[in-house]
């Protein structure tokens, strides 16, 4: 063997370790990183996660129109209370309805029109059970007047059929209840 092949071997050989050595650095590597991974995935519940915290939840369309919100109103809500639970929306942001408690000790479910201008009654279908444990649902028209109210309280239940004057300055009711029924007018003229 002369010295030029020698060299050549030498230098092969030198080759080989270091591809050897990456080779092992880089196995390491991967092992490390898969137990990490392992860890994690365990530590984490897994693939079905143990619990979620969080403030609010918000669920977008694809256009980016906010859809659902999970979590409880800002501080600076303009509701009679503030309420936390689930509000779902149409693709134009408003708001459709929701199910949700409330800060007053109500519980509430409602169905609300789309477009309403604000300051205005959007409510059209709501139930509601109150701190004290009585029920109230409504059913309102597309003015956001009540047309249909079914209450519980202490001494019984009442149902309330309601429609406004041809005026539209007051509002009939008949009450129906337990004891007998009454007819009266709400509202000023």
């Amino acid at each position: 063997m002369d010295s030029t092949s020698q060299a050549v071997y030498e230098s092969r050989i030198e080759r080989l370790e270091h591809s050897l050595r990456r080779t092992q650095w880089t196995v390491l590597g991967l092992l490390i990183a898969v137990i990490a991974l392992g860890l994690s995935w365990y530590g984490g519940g897994g693939i079905a996660q143990r619990q979620i915290t969080a403030k609010r939840v918000v669920v977008v369309d694809d256009s980016g129109a906010v859809r659902i919100r999970l979590g409880q109103d800002t501080q600076d809500t303009k509701r009679a209370s503030r309420a936390a639970g689930v509000v779902l929306y149409d693709k134009t942001g408003h708001e459709r309805g929701g199910m949700a408690t409330m800060d007053n000790g109500r519980v509430a479910l409602g169905l609300d029109a789309p477009n309403v201008p604000d300051g205005k009654e959007s409510d059209r279908v709501g139930m509601m059970v109150d701190a004290k444990g009585h029920v109230m649902f409504a059913v309102a028209d597309n003015q956001g007047i009540p047309v249909v109210m079914m209450k519980s309280a202490d001494a019984g239940g009442t149902l309330q059929v309601m429609a406004a004057t041809p005026d539209q300055k007051q509002v009939d009711v008949r009450t129906l209840g337990v004891k007998g029924d009454t007819q009266s007018t709400m509202g000023g003229g």
